[in-house]
């Protein structure tokens, strides 16, 4: 996490590509929530979504590097980069955990009668989820993860245009990270969750380094779409093959750090097709889906039990709730995938109603408030 005192500062470059893959990675995250349910759902590579969230840490730490490295070395405030981050994306969070609150007082637990721990909020309000072992938190179910994301921009601020100094700090924290992560040791305060975001954001940071160093190289753009190709198939492959361990963490930043490279060109037959509208956009929308994706799912899991049995059809709720995703009631593959269809439409309009009248709003606020130009 360092970018060397001297180094001119970044262009506001924005990569296409990667911004409209991270929206793509937002839709397989998705589909891992709904979990096992239907045609798409169901496809193994879905059932590993959980690791596309490494994908995020590794491109925020690319993406950091690229627009504030430079300034902060040339010696941009460090608070006021904290301030920026925290106006970006800490509005969308506590508007989650207020409507997560007020659903849990009005709904779950005077009609449904769930009983949730109020720690858990206190964890999600503070942002201490980043320094458990383990994810679980039902007012906020993503906050460990928006957790994490401020830790690491705390050690930006505190690394980047440190010189040796936080290139030491840096190596010895990713080091420290993949050995516990390899060896399963999980303790508290840097937990498997921490470790996670230390280390694939380190190797985008690293990322972006190696795409400033050799950014003058030409590559035509047919090798670029075979690579394209390569690394997208690497990681098909190795979410396909995932075990259930957090070990695999490694594997995956292992292929998505050529992937962050590859796609940084924006050169490929596939980066041509990420710069279509609907990519673009899923690229706006990414952090607003992630964020409020699970309204939809935990309604229709909790929902669409009380209304079959309202129909009588009883045959379709599966016993014991709560349970994971919509997994709550079987229905059949096609009529699940047509479900999933469904409620991901519904999923995509919410993610832009929040992102066009909270999570934007909010960025522009905040970017006004600190009188930055808004390029």
């Amino acid at each position: 996490m360092v970018i060397a005192k001297g180094a001119p500062a970044a262009r506001h470059e924005r990569y296409v590509a990667l911004d409209a893959l991270r929206g793509v990675a937002a839709i397989l995250v998705v589909f891992f929530h709904i979990g096992n349910f239907g045609w798409l759902a169901g496809i193994p590579m879905m059932r590993a979504g959980w690791l596309l969230v490494d994908f995020f840490f590794l491109l925020s730490g690319f993406v950091i590097s690229a627009s504030y490295g430079g300034r902060l070395a040339k010696g941009f405030p460090r608070g006021r980069f904290m301030a920026l981050r925290a106006g970006r994306v800490l509005p969308l969070h506590y508007m989650v955990l207020a409507i997560m609150v007020l659903l849990q007082v009005t709904l779950f637990q005077p009609v449904l009668h769930e009983k949730h721990a109020w720690s858990e909020f206190w964890r999600s309000l503070f942002l201490l989820d980043a320094f458990r072992p383990h994810t679980g938190n039902w007012f906020s179910p993503v906050s460990w993860s928006l957790a994490v994301e401020m830790v690491l921009y705390v050690l930006a601020a505190l690394l980047f245009g440190r010189g040796r100094f936080g290139m030491a700090v840096t190596a010895v924290l990713a080091a420290a990270a993949a050995t516990s992560l390899w060896s399963g040791f999980n303790p508290p305060v840097f937990g498997s969750l921490l470790q996670r975001g230390v280390l694939a954001f380190a190797l985008g940071v690293a990322a972006y380094h190696l795409h400033r160093r050799y950014a003058g190289w030409a590559i035509s753009a047919r090798v670029l779409s075979v690579a394209e190709l390569v690394v997208l198939g690497l990681v098909v492959i190795a979410l396909a093959l995932a075990p259930p361990s957090r070990a695999w963490v490694l594997v995956m930043d292992a292929v998505f750090l050529p992937t962050v490279l590859i796609f940084a060109r924006d050169g490929g037959m596939v980066s041509r097709v990420l710069h279509a509208n609907w990519a673009e956009a899923l690229g706006r929308w990414s952090f607003a889906i992630y964020m409020t994706h699970l309204f939809v799912i935990i309604g229709c899991n909790r929902g669409l039990p009380i209304l079959f049995t309202a129909m009588g059809r009883a045959d379709l709720v599966v016993p014991g709730l709560p349970r994971f995703g919509l997994l709550s009631v079987e229905l059949g593959q096609p009529a699940e995938t047509v479900l999933t269809l469904a409620l991901l439409c519904l999923i995509l309009m919410l993610g832009w109603l929040a992102w066009r009248f909270v999570e934007e709003p909010s960025r522009q606020w905040s970017r006004n408030a600190l009188a930055l130009p808004k390029n």
